[in-house]
């Protein structure tokens, strides 16, 4: 083992004791992405021999001190590239993630964030992680073991870290994010709406760890219901640090799945490096394992994404042995058995990606596990990965809400019309799938939440061609109080053929919270009875609506537990007030007509034109 000097303290286990109280912590809380958990299990077999890792504490420039682990399995006198993993889930954040670059020769140097785990501190929501970053990045630099490369990878809430480690500029040289974002204020709040279960479990996970501290749910981030001053520390907004190149992995039911791609966006468009840019779009999340059938090939995806990266953070140049040990890897990714032996596909070869990678979804080809009806459909069109320049252009198709027949049409029907219902916050509309972590989420059927007076639904006919989509589907929504706040939520899902069981699967959702309706900086009370025109712009997706499948829509003022019920009082978070029920109407046709534009394309603009190929071991970094 061989340690630098600058900032170092050995530590026993026992003497962390002091920051980490939790030292029996239930990790249970602990955020589970699947397609990487499976990634590290693959290679967990090729872990070299002597792997152990040597823990101390690392100190910070102003004296707090970070738990530290090294992972140097070389010879003294050799110098190697290292990989950064900056985790808040304490030891059992990284343990794993080391086995996906071990085997390629790297040094691992593993970090408990401030605040979280072992590490000294208290929990900043990431302000000192620009700080904290630098001062790892310097010391692993200085070190004898070092050449100086350092790459990170940062994964859910370590990808927010290190995406925010950017608002500075940085001596790293690549990076790899994982299911992340840059942009923390958006996180637990969706056009104003909190996500109260999303935030509330991971703040007490983070809470646990520091019982003694200010409550960070309570008094720390309800106070901040505004973009103020106070998230502009924790937002990344200027891109001109980023001169290096990035993969970006995220999924389209992912709870960061738009703030990854904002964030990707900014990395292309507004950095030093915007040619460097990868984005792999699959279709899960964190925690979408409930229809392991659902999306085939998706792992595809979980191989591009680490052999993008790994191209980048060894510079293209890869050795017999380790062009072996990724297409072992692969397999195992690729099969049904932990040993690989059922896999038919051969390893992919990153350096054929363009810059956007989408997988394209599309109905179940063997029917959802929750029908009665399960018929199968083996010529579904979707369901396969696209590699682009860029998102395609799109054509917008706009749909009206036709309130006498309760369907989507094509033209705006010529006089107006409204349709009131009751929102009362004692009994909500239930979450049922969508983008979420500690709930169920991905396409679930949305028939059970349909079914109450407080819902509005509109259904097209039947479509007589196949409705490619890539984008962000917008509503156009005319409303009314008697409440000076309350939330409308919408949805869209593809109905299915009668003999495929008439389900309704959930394709995308969101909200917006009335007083935040004209942005985050400040909220604006509603005024009863009046008549206010509102935006309400979902999240990117690819999905392909198949000929004989019904597009649907639904208006209602609440998709509990994903986020937190609306009281309807107008009043701060923070601040308690009556629970009281809302009026609510939405108006249809004439000067008034609420509608939904889908981004339609061809499905020339996104062909299935990325295939399992053996592996270049000899792709460049610029290829890549």
């Amino acid at each position: 083992m061989r340690f630098g000097v600058v900032f170092v303290y050995v530590v026993s286990l026992c003497a962390a004791a002091a920051c980490y109280v939790a030292a029996v912590k239930d990790n249970a809380f602990l955020p589970r992405i699947e397609p990487l958990e499976r990634l590290a299990r693959a290679a967990r077999a090729h872990r070299p021999v002597g792997a152990d890792i040597q823990t101390f504490y690392m100190t910070m420039r102003d004296g707090v001190r970070l738990w530290t682990g090294l992972i140097d399995l070389h010879p003294p006198n050799v110098t190697v590239p290292t990989v950064l993993l900056r985790s808040p889930y304490g030891a059992d954040g990284t343990e794993n993630l080391d086995d996906l670059f071990l085997p390629f020769g790297f040094n691992v140097v593993q970090q408990n964030q401030r605040g979280t785990g072992q590490s000294q501190g208290n929990f900043s929501f990431w302000d000192m992680c620009p700080n904290d970053e630098e001062d790892t990045i310097s010391w692993i630099i200085e070190q004898p073991w070092s050449n100086g490369q350092v790459y990170v990878m940062g994964a859910s809430a370590d990808g927010i870290n290190s995406y925010l480690g950017m608002r500075k500029p940085q001596r790293e040289l690549g990076q790899w994010f994982i299911f992340a974002t840059g942009e923390a204020h958006k996180v637990p709040f969706q056009n104003g709406a909190l996500k109260k279960h999303l935030a509330y479990h991971w703040l007490q996970g983070m809470q646990d760890y520091r019982p003694s501290a200010p409550n960070y749910f309570n008094d720390t981030l309800l106070p901040h219901e505004a973009n103020s001053p106070w998230w502009s520390q924790r937002n990344l907004s200027n891109y001109d640090t980023i001169t290096f190149p990035a993969v970006h992995w995220g999924g389209w039911y992912d709870i960061f799945g738009q703030l990854m791609i904002d964030t990707y966006t900014g990395y292309r468009y507004a950095s030093a490096a915007p040619l460097q840019q990868r984005l792999v779009m699959g279709p899960r999340g964190h925690c979408l394992t409930e229809h392991p059938l659902l999306f085939p090939d998706d792992r595809l995806g979980d191989i591009w994404a680490f052999e993008s990266a790994l191209s980048i953070f060894k510079n293209g140049t890869f050795t017999e042995q380790e062009r072996a040990t990724l297409a072992s890897i692969a397999a195992k990714v690729l099969s049904d058995t932990e040993d690989g032996s059922l896999s038919h596909a051969q390893p992919m070869s990153a350096h054929l990606l363009k810059n956007v990678t989408l997988y394209i979804m599309g109905p179940a080809r063997e029917g959802y596990p929750t029908l009665g009806v399960t018929a199968p459909q083996e010529n579904v069109t979707g369901l396969y990965w696209t590699t682009l320049d860029d998102f395609p252009s799109t054509t917008p198709l706009t749909m009206f809400m036709d309130s006498a027949r309760k369907e989507l049409v094509q033209q705006p029907p010529p006089s107006s019309s409204s349709l009131s219902y009751d929102y009362d916050p004692s009994n909500p509309v239930k979450t049922i799938g969508g983008n979420n972590l500690y709930l169920a989420c991905g396409p679930h059927d949305q028939r059970p939440a349909e079914n109450r007076s407080d819902v509005l639904v509109f259904t097209s006919t039947p479509l007589t061609e196949d409705m490619p989509i890539v984008g962000r589907i917008k509503f156009n929504l005319f409303v009314s109080s008697n409440r000076n706040d309350t939330d409308f939520t919408v949805k869209v899902t593809d109905v299915y053929p009668l003999l495929r069981g008439e389900a309704s699967i959930l394709i995308s959702d969101d909200i917006v919270r009335m007083r935040w309706r004209n942005g985050m900086d400040a909220p604006v009370a509603m005024e009863a009875g009046k008549v206010y025109n509102v935006q309400v712009e979902l999240w990117t997706t690819a999905y392909i609506f198949n000929a004989g499948h019904r597009v649907r829509v639904a208006i209602s003022s609440s998709n509990s537990d994903r986020f937190a019920t609306n009281p309807n009082n107008g009043l701060p978070l923070d601040q308690d007030g009556p629970i009281l029920i809302a009026h609510n109407t939405v108006y249809f046709g004439g000067s008034q007509a609420s509608s939904v534009t889908f981004p339609t394309v061809t499905l020339d603009q996104i062909p299935a034109n990325i295939k399992p190929v053996p592996f270049e071991a000899t792709a460049t970094a610029q290829e890549v």
